[in-house]
């Protein structure tokens, strides 16, 4: 595995600081603990390890920032424990399993709450950290509750949520005998949603029983959030079929998810149409220059995110069939270096 320099720290007065950004303890969890009593804080630990690319980045883009700073060292003592080293003991107490993974700690060393991932940006990762002092969103107060006997459908389900985000083990048990505890009327909720999304795969019961109710979600919740899961679900789909892995469809079976998806009232198909042309493409192998113009004519309807995530599935997918220029052209759409270096070792 390839080294990555790491930035300088700068040690001074018992702490590493990262310019104006989060100053980082030099203590153990106990000597945090102290600290946290002694000055009414919290205890924020970021859990990382040797290898991991995503700390790597957020040591470099998230904790300098002034703001980041500013909010974390208000509120908490803030530790670096690296999970493999001297945190192998409490990486297993939490139930560590992904990284980075980080953990609040009130100041009597109970958990309040806990999640994976690096989010590079500052004010969200802010947004996820305060989820502590949320009781609808803290895992560790949500699980205390839980743990004593509340059965309510809001809090398993925000439970379940939270639990997700922790990646400290597979929460699909769980959500299954949660989702078959309720009536057909509890199913069609806000509270629900978090389901279809992330556990009712395309054809699935859950996913066909989502889209045939999809009028009464919308009347519930939010109708963008409804469009962008059934979106989601066809992107993915076509999307496996763009980059070959579906072999015993055909045109016709497309042609007609494509005239369903349509009649599906979604507001805003973002990247269906060339999720559509690209499985076209891969079938019949031709119609390569209407798939480009359909690329350059849906763009400007996508944020980065939504416009990398497309062409991550579509120029590995289609590269037998394009063009060095066409493959390059494609490339400079992408906004994200590191989404763009893995579709370049992807094809080469």
């Amino acid at each position: 595995m390839k080294k990555i320099i790491l930035l300088i720290l700068i040690v001074h007065t018992g702490i590493i600081s990262f310019g104006q950004g989060v100053q980082f303890a030099e203590t153990d969890l106990e000597g945090a603990l102290v600290q946290a009593q002694e000055q009414n804080k919290y205890v924020f630990i970021d859990f990382y390890t040797n290898w991991c690319a995503p700390c790597k980045m957020m040591d470099k883009q998230v904790f300098p920032q002034q703001n980041v700073g500013e909010y974390f060292n208000s509120k908490f003592i803030s530790l670096k424990i690296n999970a493999e080293k001297e945190g192998i003991e409490l990486a297993k107490k939490y139930g560590i399993k992904a990284y980075p993974t980080f953990v609040v700690l009130d100041k009597s060393g109970d958990l309040k709450h806990m999640f994976a991932g690096g989010i590079l940006d500052g004010d969200k990762f802010i947004g996820k950290v305060e989820n502590t002092f949320d009781p609808q969103k803290a895992f560790g107060s949500l699980k205390r509750r839980i743990e004593g006997g509340e059965k309510s459908i809001a809090l398993q389900a925000n439970y379940l949520q939270a639990l997700m985000n922790t990646h400290t083990e597979n929460p699909e048990p769980q959500v299954e005998s949660f989702y078959n505890s309720l009536s057909k009327e509890e199913k069609i909720s806000d509270q629900t949603l978090f389901i279809y999304e992330f556990f009712a795969p395309f054809g699935s019961e859950k996913a066909k029983f989502f889209e045939e109710n999809r009028a009464q979600f919308r009347q519930i919740s939010n109708t963008q959030k409804v469009d962008s899961i059934l979106r989601s679900k066809y992107e993915n789909y076509l999307g496996t079929i763009t980059k070959g892995y579906s072999q015993d469809v055909t045109i016709d079976e497309i042609q007609q998810t494509e005239k369903h998806v349509y009649s599906l009232g979604i507001k805003e198909l973002k990247s269906l149409p060339v999720m559509v042309a690209g499985a076209k493409v891969q079938l019949t192998q031709e119609g390569k220059e209407q798939f480009l113009k359909t690329v350059d004519q849906t763009i400007p309807s996508l944020t980065d995110n939504e416009k990398d995530i497309m062409l991550y599935q579509i120029i590995p997918g289609l590269k037998k069939l394009l063009s060095e220029s066409d493959t390059q052209y494609l490339l400079t759409l992408v906004s994200n270096e590191d989404v763009k270096g893995y579709i370049e070792r992807s094809i080469n």
